[in-house]
C-alpha cells in the first residue's frame, strides 16, 4: 500500500508563512513574474501596505504598460482558501478574478520559503517510513508495506492511499479523492487536467481536451492501442497507469552524501608529479571512506583550479566499480598526462559518484575483466584523444529509424549485439545523393536505373519497397522513407532509399 501526501496551493501557502498579516485576506500568485514595485516619489499607486501587490493596482499598472503584458496574459498560479471561497480558480486571468474578488491581493513567490516547506514535508514523511519519494515539489509518496501502524490524519495535508504510487499521487491532488483509499474506478470523476501532474505541458493533453474529453473516466474508456497509434507510447503508459496495470519502484529520497575533497598547494605546481602525489593522497582517503560504507566509485570528478583564476574539470567513468587506489589512479593519471594547462595549478578537488560494489558471484561466470584498471586506463587514453563524452556503447532505441542510437557509458555487462542480416552491409555515412530513373507504380516510385554516383547502371532485380516511418505524432521529428535492395547489371547489391518529395540516396553496399 502506498500513500501520497500533498500540500494544496503550495506556492501561496509557502509565501504566506512570512506574511502573517495576509493569511485572512484573499491572496494569489501569478503564473508569471509580476511587474516591479514603483520607486518612492514616482507618483504611481503603491497602496499595498505589506509585501505584496493589490490586484487592482497591478491591473492598473498593467494597463499603463500594455505594450509588454496584457491583462489576459496574467493567469493565476495558486490561491489561498479565502480566494477560493470567493469563487476564483487557478488559471483564471487576473482581470476576470478581479471582477469576482476586487480585494484580491497578489503576492510574489518565495523560493526560500518553498524549499523550507518542502524540507518539512520530507522530514514528516521520513518520520513515518524511510521509503519516501519526492514525486513533485508539493507531494511525496510513501511505501507503507513495512509499517504496521496506520498513518493518522495530518492537518493541512491531503492524503490518499492506493495500490500503486502513481494512483496515490493523482488521488492526493484532488479534494474529491483526498483522504480515501483509491482504486482505478474511483479516479473516473476527476478532471482530465489531473494528468498534468505526470506530464506538464505535454502536447497530447491539449489534444485530448480538443477531442472533448473532460474527465479521467472519459480517457480510461478509450482503447489503449488506438491511443498509442495516434498519440504515441507515452499516452499508452498513462492509460496503463490509470487502470492500475503498472506498479513502479519508488525513486527513494536519500540525503546526498558528499565525498568531495580538496588539496591546496603551498606554491602553484606546473609539473605532473606533485599532482599525482596529491591525487594519490586524496584517493587513499576516498578508498577508506568507501570501504567503511561498503560502496565503490563508479565515476570520478576532479577539478584543477589554476593560478590564473581559470579551472579545468574532467569526469572519468570507471568500467567496473572500484575501491582500490590503483584502479582509480591509473585513468586519472592518464588524463593528467594528456592535459595542456595554461597556468600552474593552485588547488585540486576530487569527488566521486558511488554505487554498490561488484558482487563476487560474477566471477563464477567469467563476465568480469581480469584487469579492470587496465581497461579503465585504455578508456581514459581514448577519451583524452577523442574528447569527453565521445566514448561509449552505441545502443539502438526502440525505433526503426536508421542510424539512430544513444551512447551509453562503457560497462562490462553490456550485451553484445549481432547483425540480423547474414550479408553484411557497408553503410555510407553520410548517404550518397544520386539521380535515379524511375516510373510511378501504385502511386509509388519504382527505380529502373542509377544515373550517376559510384555504381551507375541498370537495375536488373529488386526487393521492395519496404516502407518505414516513425514519430508521426510529432510533426517536427516525423520521418518516412522507402527502401529497396537492388541488384545492378554489374552484379553489385546495394540499398536504395527514397525520401519525399523527390530525394534518392544510396545508403550502402552489401559485401
Amino acid at each position: 500500500m502506498f500513500v501520497a501526501l500533498h500540500i494544496p496551493d503550495f506556492p501561496v501557502v509557502a509565501a504566506l508563512r512570512n506574511l502573517p498579516e495576509g493569511r485572512g485576506l484573499p491572496c494569489a500568485i501569478l503564473a508569471i513574474r509580476p511587474p516591479q514595485e514603483p520607486q518612492k516619489g514616482s507618483g504611481q499607486n503603491a497602496s499595498a501596505t505589506w509585501p505584496g501587490h493589490s490586484a487592482r493596482s497591478l491591473c492598473e499598472s498593467d494597463t499603463r504598460n500594455s505594450q509588454t503584458t496584457s491583462q489576459e496574459k496574467l493567469p493565476l498560479l495558486s490561491l489561498n482558501r479565502a480566494a477560493r471561497a470567493a469563487g476564483i480558480h487557478p488559471g483564471w486571468p487576473l482581470n476576470r478574478a478581479l471582477v469576482r474578488c476586487p480585494d484580491l491581493r497578489i503576492i510574489p513567490r518565495d523560493p526560500a520559503a518553498e524549499t523550507a516547506l518542502r524540507d518539512e514535508l520530507v522530514f514528516l514523511a521520513e518520520s513515518l517510513t524511510p521509503d519516501v519519494e519526492i514525486t513533485a515539489a508539493d507531494a511525496v509518496v510513501l511505501d507503507l508495506s513495512g509499517r504496521k501502524t496506520p498513518v493518522g490524519t495530518i492537518p493541512h495535508v491531503w492524503q490518499a492511499w492506493a495500490q500503486t504510487p502513481d494512483l496515490a499521487h493523482l488521488a492526493a491532488r484532488h479534494e474529491a479523492t483526498a483522504g480515501k483509499i483509491i482504486s482505478p474506478p474511483d479516479l473516473a470523476p476527476l478532471p482530465l487536467g489531473v494528468l498534468g501532474s505526470l506530464a506538464q505541458n505535454h502536447p497530447s493533453l491539449a489534444l485530448l481536451e480538443l477531442w472533448g474529453l473532460k474527465t479521467l473516466g472519459d480517457f480510461m474508456k478509450l482503447p489503449r492501442q488506438a491511443l498509442i497509434e495516434r498519440l504515441g507510447p507515452e499516452v499508452g503508459k498513462w492509460h496503463d497507469l490509470l487502470h492500475g496495470k503498472t506498479c513502479r519502484l519508488l525513486r527513494l529520497h536519500r540525503p546526498p552524501e558528499s565525498f568531495a575533497q580538496a588539496f591546496d598547494f603551498d606554491d602553484p605546481v606546473a609539473s605532473i608529479d606533485p599532482l599525482v602525489f596529491a591525487l594519490k593522497r586524496l584517493l587513499h582517503t576516498l578508498a577508506g571512506r568507501l570501504a567503511s560504507r561498503h560502496l565503490a566509485a563508479s565515476c570520478l570528478d576532479f577539478r584543477l583550479m589554476l593560478e590564473s583564476g581559470g579551472e579545468m574539470a574532467r569526469r572519468v567513468r570507471l568500467p567496473e566499480p572500484q575501491t582500490a587506489v590503483e584502479g582509480m589512479l591509473a585513468p586519472l593519471q592518464t588524463l593528467l598526462e594528456s592535459l595542456k594547462l595554461d597556468a600552474a595549478v593552485a588547488s585540486l578537488q576530487l569527488d566521486a559518484e558511488t554505487t554498490f560494489a561488484t558482487a563476487a558471484q560474477r566471477e563464477w561466470f567469467g563476465r568480469h575483466l581480469p584487469q579492470p584498471e587496465r581497461w579503465a586506463e585504455t578508456l581514459a587514453k581514448l577519451e583524452a584523444l577523442l574528447g569527453s563524452g565521445r566514448i561509449g556503447i552505441p545502443v539502438p532505441p526502440e525505433s526503426f529509424r536508421p542510424d539512430s542510437f544513444t551512447l551509453h557509458p562503457v560497462a562490462v555487462s553490456a550485451p553484445a549485439t549481432r547483425p540480423d542480416c547474414p550479408v553484411p552491409l557497408h553503410r555510407f555515412r553520410p548517404p550518397r545523393e544520386i539521380a535515379v530513373a524511375y516510373e510511378s507504380r501504385d502511386r509509388q516510385p519504382w527505380p529502373l536505373a542509377l544515373l550517376n554516383g559510384s555504381h551507375p547502371g541498370e537495375i536488373i532485380d529488386r526487393r521492395g519497397p519496404f516502407p518505414a516511418s516513425g514519430t508521426w505524432w510529432d510533426p517536427a521529428d516525423a520521418w518516412q522513407r522507402l527502401e529497396w535492395d537492388i541488384q545492378l547489371a554489374s552484379q553489385h547489391l546495394l540499398r536504395l532509399v527514397f525520401q519525399t518529395p523527390n530525394r534518392w540516396q544510396l545508403e550502402g553496399i552489401y559485401q
